[in-house]
Order: C-alpha cells, then structure tokens, then sequence
C-alpha cells in the first residue's frame, strides 16, 4: 500500500491486532486465486507501443509496463479501465497512446493486475454478507497518503465491518502514541523529526541528542552500532529502548548479525537470512549466456567460478581471472583432464544454434558437473530444472533466447520477516514503519541513493504529462515528487520513535569500493542545526570522522590490542619511500638463477609509478570485471593480427586489389579471436569502423613498404636482450630489412601521430629505446633474427600510427617524403628516469606517486600514465602535490 498508516482490525475474541493485508482478505473473502499469464507474451504483441522495446530489453519493459499499469489503475476508485476517460487528452500525443495501451491491456488481459490488486477488485465487489470473519476498522479515515482504491477500500471495509469498540481503539492509540511523538521540545533531535519536511522549526545549536559520524563501510557501521548499543547498556539503559534504522539491503542484514552476536546483543525483528543462493539456476543461465556465441566474457567468467564445475576452486579462479585479461583460450585450461577437459571442450565449442543444438549441449554439461558430495543437492536441483528447459526447447522451432532466459532466470534471495520480542534492540527496515518506540535510535546507511531512495523515472510517463493528466480527466497518478514527498514524511515518522537521541552513521565506501556522497536526508537534518552569525550548518561540518576524533571521545567503549613488535605497522614515510631491504628486482627468478626478464610495458609502468609495478611483480594486481566492450587496446590488437597476416615475411607486397578483397575475412578472423562479443550485431557501427581504419591503414602501410624498399623478415618477432643491467624481452610487431641492408623495429599503434611525435620529440618514449637496446646485445635470437643481425647493421625504430596512416622513424636515413623522420634521443628523458627507478627497486626502494605525477606525465612526458590507474592502492597512497616535482624537473631539464 502507499499508505504509511496500515488499515488494522481487531480479532473480536481475542483482541489481537492484526494488518489487513491482501492475503487476510483473500482468506475472508475468498477470493479466487489470482490469474497466472506470461506477460513477456502478451507484452510482445505488435498492437503496444512498447513491442519494439520487448525486442531488444524484454524484462525491464515488462517490469516498466507492469509499474505503469499498477499507477494508473490505483488511480482509480474501483480498479476499471472505464474509469480512465481519454477524450479530453490529444489522441496524438504520446500520453494518450500509452494510456489508451494500458487500458486496452487491462481490458483484454485483467490477471495483467499486480495479485494484490487482484484481490482488491475481488473485495470490492462483494457484499457484507460474504465476509468469512468480521474484520472491524480501528480508525475511521484513512491515511492522508493513501490511494483512491486505498480510500475506497477503507470505505468498503468500514461499511462491511464497521469500526472497532471504543477500548479497542483507545488500546490501540495509546500504543501508537510514543511512537509519533519524538524528542522533548527545544532539543535538535526535536527540531530534526519537525523540521525534516521543510516545517518552519528555528534551527538551534547541536545537542548530545543528536550526532553524525562517518565510517569506513557498512560492516564499520555496524560494529559501531553494535559498540553504541553495549556503551548505552552498560549506562543502564535497556536493550529493547535502543533501534537500529537500517536500508533492506542484505549486505546489512548480515554484517548486523556479525557484530551484534559478536557482542553477545540480541536483536529483535531483523530479518532472517536465507540458506543459500540459487546456485542451479545462475549456473544454467551462465550456460545459455555462453552458449549463446560469441559467449561474452563475464559469462565465462562466472561459470567458471560456479560451484558446479567439475574442477577445484582454485582452477575456477584462475581460467575467471584469465578470460577477464582477454585470454579466452587461458593457459589454465592446457592442464585439464578427464571430466574437466570434456566440460571445458564442451563450453568452448561451437554449439548448433538451433534448440536441439542447445537442449544437446545443456544435457552433456548436466552428466558432466561436479561430482563432489558437497554440491550434490544443487546438482540434481539443476537436473530438476532441465525439465523446464527441455519442454521448452522440444516445442520450439527456432530459438527464443528470452523465453529461456525466463526459465533460467534465478530466484532472488530474499530476507524472511523474524519474530519480533521484547528482550532485545529493534531492527527497524527502511520499507516499514517502526513497530515500537526507543529512547536511542541508530540509523545506518546515510549515503549514496538511500534516505530517501531516489525515485526513478518512469520510461511512460513524464511528471509534466501526469499533471496533464490530472489537469483534464482528475485521475490522480503519482508523480515522483508525490512519491518523493511520501518516502520523506516515512522517514520523518521512522525518525519520530526516538525519544532520546538519534545517531545518523555515514558510510563513506560503498560495497564496491566506490565513494558515496552523503544521503539527502543529512543536508535536511543539518539545515535544522543553527550555528550563530552563520546560520544552518553544512552536513559535512557536522559529520565526525570516527578515524579522526580522539579515543575519548569515541561514543563507546573500546580497547587497543597491541600487535607483537615485530608486526607494528609503520606510518608511510614522509619522503614518500617505502624501503623493503631486499631486491625487487630478482623478486622473480628464472630456473638458471638469474632475474626473470623485464617487458618494455612492464618498465613503462615502473617509470610512471613504481608501487604500481610492485603490486604487479608480488601478483597483487586487481583484475576488473567489467563487460566486454571495445577500447584502443582491443583495436589495436585486431590491427596488428590482420596486418600481420596481410603483410607476411619473405612475401611480395599484395596489390592495393587484394588488400581490399583481404582486409574483410581477415578483420572478421581477428574478431574471433581476439574480441568475439564484435560479431553481435550491436556492435555493427564498431565493426565498420574498424573495417574502415584497418582498411585505410593497411592500403598506406603497403605504399610505405614499397617506399621505404622494404622486405618484411618476420611479424610479432620476439627479442630479449641485455640494458641498463637486466634482461629484456619483447615482441615487435613487425622486424623489416632495407635495400642497404639495414633493420627497422615496427610497433603498429592504434593511435594517432601529433601525441606520439611530441613524446618522441620530447625524449619520453621508452618502447623504441628498449627495442634498440635488446637488438644491439641480444640473446636467443633464433634463425631469422641471427640471419637479420649478421654484420652488425643499422637499426631504426618507427611507430606505425593506425589511426592517420602516420610513420614515425628514429635512427635511419630513410628516403624523402616516405615517412617522418625524428631527430634526437627520442628516449633519453625516459631512459634516465627508468635507471633511477631500477636502482631504487634494486636496493628495495618504492617511491610513492604524488599527486602532481599525473599532469607531468601528459603534459610534460606526453604519454598516458595508465599505471597511475593500474591499482586503487596507487591513488590511495599518493603523496601530496608541490608546484613541481624536482625530481622530474632535473630530468627534463
């Protein structure tokens, strides 16, 4: 209901107060049982305006529609699409098209109602005389928010039952009265719950019964509720006069329960959390998402994870963290066996896109899931549910992907209400009102989209069209500022239980890691609190960060255990220098002993930040799962296969004929390969562009080649070699001879020329010098490269630029007009910066970023710093910025 006040009787013999909720109603009036209809189906029709939209995103226009039509239809007084009169609305516009929609659907499918409403219509047409029980009313007017079907209903109701006896209703009004009037007049707490919804309350100074803290998290939040709670037990007062106002969200639900036991405080009214996670029906729809090719990464992802897999844990991670790298053929999977491999063979194969193809390929991952006694229930859960599925595919001709995603679709776990008692602190949820008073209420969660939720809006109808609406035919729908307006006065009334004092918790993280802004509700509390000559205060001038306030004055007891001395942690140093003792560098041994080779992009990230390149060389880096999407490496790894394949070694340079003929088939081969969610036809626009840059790029580099007198000797060449100290080892995209028998390094780029000029010119780049240097004193060359190196030629280095067609070449005399040359130490600025870095992480140095790093870097050096984004730990240990860092400035100089 979107009422705050519930409609309650009263049971006759026993005088227990009861909700009259649907489910009472349909038992007294028995109701029959409500219409089962699969809207997606009926949703589907071509007659709706929305069919295109449940095309492409069935469920959430289904979910949308569904919304919609429980709007209008609460609208109503009797729950009749005749009600809606549409003759004075523009039969042209788009309000009428989706109401005259609605209507017909209400019309032609009525088990299209919510059950609920269902129920309503059911009750509302009977008589007195067919009510199983009397269900008398304790309050003669409804809620001042409630519906017209809400007031309706209460009209009905009344007249079938009548009103409670008068000691009913003085019992039941005496119960609700702590719980509506608040704090002592003239305190904050009293001037918040007053002056919460905009009520003219002065503001005043803040007072002990009110107070902001911030913590880290919702699990700080709640060891500090719980370390609250046990402070004001152990002050005498008792457990069932303190309240905890928490969001419905389970992430709470369960770190409460951690704490609160952990303290050894019962709590009264939280809800219970149930057993386990649909484990079979997330594993079948990761099977349909993958077997749906191209299978998307996440997809893979995650059903390798599944507790389902016929592997261990461990191997699940590992092939997880693989695929969301770009490895979708990971190095795990070559160690498979027996049952595994089969599994594994089976998911990477191509699956028949047929519903026999699919209904084949379910049913051999079904025979080949874990056998472990420990999964056996969701195992033969999940062979319960290829029934469904089965029938589903046998009756069909051609694949309904949606249809069966419906099927696969898992149960939402949700939270079950618990037992409410006397003996323990109120768990009071964001979605209900508070069941009983407190002296001392908590409310966690004041940040982010919480207090109040954010209303979302509705893709049917604007707020303008609503008064529209209400303007011409009087039907009342609710707008999102009613709505907003509602779940504001709620929190005011959840506010209202407390007599005593209100603690509001600020987490500062969310679940993910992400920062969260401050709740709007504490800007509304905060616009209650005076501060003198400077008026109302700020929210965050009021919020105490719990890290930053002295001990004593934390609201609880505490105690410090200190660590063995040994494990003291320290502070991070001043010159921002963590200092190991020990050499980062032979961190990684190879099997003779020596220091594992270091890649030039391995070195780039350990110029732009060292801590960044540690992380990495310890295996600490975070691994992002995300959805597949394009960005510049992906591209840039599909133009370096098809120019490979186009441009092969000791080959004749095809004509521009055939490299328009080629570039297609080999553009879609890389595809495959390397980014296969490009073959969907969403990503079409992407594909074309690509088609057309690598089109464009290879038609110019051919006419480079043929310019430059070029052979192609080999393509993704490896090199290692010796610099600066350490061993090296890359691969080149591409390794060419000249006419003179000189060598140019190629590394295709899909970038454009002005930014990678600059940094060359600059002296920054450090790919091209580390080629250089791995060639003049190599090691395990192979039989190309030995050949190539023969009579110590003259090596250049280019950068290939994809994106405008641009070469850029360093250390030849290459012929004019063909490519643009660049003068000077096109790497010495970097090289420089690199030998500090090496010297510092030998001797077991880190140096901390600061926060001035990443402008020197793009403006100075003219490279993207994507090490500085490689870690959330780099931005978090940042040391402070200065006008300039000396350090970089004596190397640019």
């Amino acid at each position: 209901m979107n009422g705050l006040e519930p409609l309650v009787t009263v049971h006759s013999g026993t005088g227990a107060f009861r909700a009259i909720t649907s489910d009472l109603m349909a038992e007294t009036y028995l109701a029959p049982r409500p219409h089962a209809i699969d809207l997606n189906s009926v949703l589907a029709d071509a007659a709706f305006p929305w069919s295109a939209s449940m095309a492409v995103a069935p469920l959430e226009t289904a979910a949308a529609v569904s919304a919609a039509l429980r709007s209008l239809a609460v609208a109503t007084n009797g729950l009749s699409p005749e009600e809606v009169d549409l003759g004075a609305l523009d039969h042209e516009s788009r309000l009428y098209k989706h109401l005259a929609a609605l209507c017909g659907l209400w019309r032609q499918v009525p088990g299209a109602l919510p059950e609920d409403l269902q129920v309503y219509a059911h009750v509302l047409d009977r008589v007195s005389g067919d009510a199983l029980e009397p269900l008398p009313l304790l309050a003669g007017d409804p809620c001042g928010f409630a519906t017209p079907i809400e007031r309706r209903l209460h009209a009905q109701l009344l007249d079938h039952h009548g009103i409670a006896d008068a000691a009913f209703q003085n019992e039941w009004a005496a119960r609700r009265a702590p719980l509506m009037t608040g704090a002592a007049e003239g305190t904050s707490l009293w001037r918040a719950q007053q002056g919460l919804t905009g009520a003219s309350i002065p503001s005043g100074p803040l007072d002990d019964s009110l107070a902001f803290f911030a913590l880290r998290d919702e699990a700080e939040e709640a060891d500090f509720a719980a370390a609250r709670a046990q402070r004001l037990i152990d002050q005498g007062v008792l457990p069932n006069e303190i309240g905890l106002l928490v969001p419905d969200e389970v992430g709470y639900f369960v770190q409460l329960r951690r704490a609160f036991d952990s303290a050894g405080i019962p709590l009264s009214g939280l809800p219970t959390q149930p057993d386990r996670r649909d484990i079979a029906s997330e594993t079948l729809l990761q099977f349909l998402l993958c077997f749906q090719a191209p299978a998307p990464a996440m997809a893979l992802a995650s059903l390798y994870i599944s507790p389902l897999m016929p592997w261990s844990s461990e191997t699940g991670l590992q092939l997880s963290r693989e695929v969301m790298l770009g490895r979708f053929e990971p190095y795990a999977a070559r160690s498979l066996t027996g049952r595994a491999q089969r599994f594994y063979k089976l998911v990477r194969s191509n699956t028949a896109q047929t519903p026999d193809g699919i209904l084949q390929a379910l049913e051999q991952a079904a025979q080949l899931l874990s056998d472990a006694a420990e999964q056996r229930e969701a195992v033969a859960a999940f062979r319960a549910k290829m029934g469904t599925m089965r029938a589903a595919l046998s009756q069909s001709r051609s694949l309904d992907w949606n249809a069966l995603y419906r099927v696969a679709t898992p149960a939402t776990p949700k939270p079950s209400p618990s037992e409410a008692f006397v003996e323990g602190v109120s768990v009071f949820t964001e979605g209900a009102m508070p069941w009983r008073s407190a002296r001392h209420l908590i409310a966690m969660g004041m940040s982010g989209n919480r207090w109040p939720r954010a209303v979302s809006a509705s893709p049917l109808f604007l707020d303008g069209e609503l008064r529209l609406l209400r303007e011409k035919t009087g039907l009342h729908v609710e707008t999102r500022g009613d709505t907003l307006g509602r779940r504001l006065e709620k929190l005011r009334r959840q506010f209202l239980c407390a007599s005593d004092s209100l603690t509001l918790l600020r987490p500062v993280f969310a679940p993910n890691g992400s920062r969260q802004a401050p709740a709007a509700a504490l800007s509304l509390v905060a616009r209650t609190v005076g501060n003198g000559e400077k008026g109302t205060e700020d929210a965050e001038a009021l919020i105490h960060d719990l890290r930053a306030l002295p001990r004593e004055r934390w609201p609880f007891a505490h105690r410090v255990v200190e660590a063995a001395t040994d494990l003291q942690p320290s502070a991070v140093p001043e010159d921002g220098i963590l200092r190991l003792d020990r050499d980062l560098l032979r961190r990684r041994l190879a099997d003779d002993g020596r220091m594992r080779p270091q890649s030039p992009s391995r070195l780039e990230t350990l110029m732009v930040s060292p801590l960044a390149w540690s992380l990495s060389e310890f295996g600490a880096e975070p691994v992002s799962w995300a959805p597949d999407g394009l960005n510049v490496m992906v591209a840039g790894t599909i133009a370096h296969d098809v120019l490979e394949f186009l441009f092969p070694k000791d080959a004749p340079l095809p004509d521009h004929d055939q490299i328009e003929v080629a570039v297609p088939e080999l553009l879609s081969s890389a595809i495959r390969k390397y980014a296969p969610f490009l073959q969907r036809s969403i990503w079409a626009v992407e594909r074309e562009g690509l088609l057309r840059d690598v089109r464009t790029a290879a038609q110019a580099w051919r006419n480079t080649l043929e310019g430059l007198g070029a052979r192609v000797i080999d393509n993704e060449i490896g090199l290692q070699g010796e610099a600066l100290g350490i061993l090296l080892r890359g691969r080149a995209d591409c390794l060419l001879q000249l006419e003179d028998g000189s060598l140019l390094v190629v590394d295709h780029k899909k970038s454009g020329t002005s930014k990678r000029r600059a940094r060359l010119e600059a002296g920054w780049d450090l790919q091209l010098g580390l080629y250089r240097e791995m060639l003049k004193r190599p090691e395990k060359t192979g039989e190309v490269l030995e050949a190539a190196l023969a009579g110590s030629p003259k090596i250049g280095v280019a950068y290939h630029l994809i994106n405008d067609q641009g070469v850029l070449l360093e250390g030849l005399e290459p012929p004019d007009g063909v490519v643009t040359v660049v003068e000077g130490g096109i790497s010495v600025q970097a090289m420089d910066l690199l030998i500090t870095r090496l010297a510092e992480v030998g001797s077991g140095q880190i140096r901390l970023n600061s926060e001035d790093d990443r402008k020197f870097f793009e403006k100075t050096a003219n490279l993207a710093p994507y090490a500085l984004d490689a870690s959330p730990l780099v931005s978090r240990f940042m040391m402070p910025g200065t006008e300039a860092d000396d350090s970089m400035e004596d190397i640019d100089d």
